[in-house]
């Protein structure tokens, strides 16, 4: 489930993908600075190369003090000055674009997951219909049936629960003709071969709790270790490999609802719409005012310039300062602590180290300014 860590983590690598994608954006604006300076060798005019260097480097250092927000302290060419506007314009409107296209698509990604999460428990009924109709194709009599799948009790309940079916519907999902060819069909294959089906096909009767009991072997052990599946789930989603945890304890969990008689579908996030809030806020803050936080985390950090911390560190400080900004009702200690473990498990060894000491000294500091106020919960451990 995505718990308020998890909703960070996302939050950190929309923000990295950002600045990754801001410094690409710098580069071709640079390069397209320095492509307005290339000599025209179909001209039968000489070629004053010294010239066009001179002013490439002005019309570069003119770039990089604009993009830093820095004025320009020399009057240059008005040809190395038109090249630098240009390409500062076209790195600006990228940069704008970028932001909101990778912004929206962080929103879209929790829809996306839960949509995953509708579609792996959709597989469970397509894999019993389609072992209905393998039973049917069937030239050997040596071949055991499969189609007793489609008998299971949780995978009935489940074609008849409400919700699920109201959900599905509602979403307009489906494993269509294809799918079933190149994943439905090949995952078959791979169920008939696993020994806890057999073992479970082998006997006539079952109880619910032994067809539940199957239900949550297949999911551990076949659904989520699935090539045919793992291709089909990454070509929808490039963090599968991360997300993948996320949607297999939804599912154990939906399983376990209907061991325990009160099957249901499982939330996406805990705390719902309070959580699915922090997320969006998390992210809308730190894209409007990284200049800010840029300023604040130079000057804690007077003998690193900004390209010598690793990426992630740098996100995660500018996570951070929002957090203690941004939102009042979050301890101090929770979000530094939160951060600090964070990049234990996403950044270098030294980081979560770092990121203590910075931050401990940016909060001292922040709250002497006023820079935020806690309030509430917020006010628990702080300092």
């Amino acid at each position: 489930m995505l718990n308020r860590r998890t909703l960070r983590i996302k939050a950190m690598q929309t923000l990295y993908a950002v600045l990754q994608a801001e410094r690409s954006n710098y580069q071709l604006a640079q390069d397209e600075v320095s492509a307005s300076f290339q000599p025209n060798l179909n001209s039968m005019l000489p070629q004053n190369t010294g010239r066009l260097e001179g002013l490439r480097k002005l019309a570069l250092m003119q770039l990089e003090e604009t993009a830093a927000g820095r004025p320009s302290e020399e009057d240059i060419p008005i040809d190395a000055r038109k090249a630098a506007a240009t390409a500062w314009l076209s790195l600006r409107d990228q940069n704008a674009r970028d932001r909101k296209r990778l912004s929206r698509e962080a929103i879209d990604l929790l829809d996306r997951l839960y949509d995953q999460y509708l579609l792996l428990l959709l597989l469970l009924p397509e894999v019993a219909d389609e072992a209905l109709l393998a039973d049917g194709r069937r030239l050997s009599e040596e071949t055991q049936p499969v189609g007793r799948l489609a008998e299971n009790q949780l995978i009935k309940a489940l074609r008849e629960l409400p919700a699920f079916q109201q959900e599905v519907a509602r979403r307009n999902l489906a494993w269509n003709e294809t799918d079933r060819v190149q994943f439905i069909r090949p995952f078959l294959k791979e169920l008939r071969a696993d020994e806890t089906f057999q073992a479970w096909l082998g006997k006539t009767n079952h109880t619910a709790d032994e067809d539940a009991a199957l239900i949550e072997h297949l999911v551990k052990q076949v659904v989520f270790k699935s090539e045919h599946l793992k291709t089909y789930f990454e070509d929808q989603n490039l963090r599968w490999s991360e997300d993948h945890d996320i949607l297999r304890s939804l599912t154990a969990k939906t399983v376990r609802s209907f061991q325990q008689g009160d099957f249901r579908l499982q939330t996406l996030m805990p705390g719902g719409e309070e959580d699915r809030q922090f997320y969006r806020d998390l992210l809308e803050k730190v894209l409007s005012e990284t200049g800010r936080f840029e300023q604040l985390i130079a000057e804690s950090t007077p003998h690193w310039e900004a390209d010598r911390l690793a990426l992630t560190d740098y996100v995660l400080l500018m996570l951070a300062l929002t957090e203690l900004v941004h939102f009042p009702g979050i301890p101090v200690k929770v979000t530094i602590n939160e951060y600090i473990e964070i990049a234990k498990a996403y950044s270098t060894p030294k980081s979560g180290v770092f990121l203590n000491g910075v931050l401990d000294a940016l909060a001292i500091k922040m709250k002497d300014q006023g820079l935020y106020r806690k309030s509430g919960r917020g006010l628990i451990d702080n300092r």
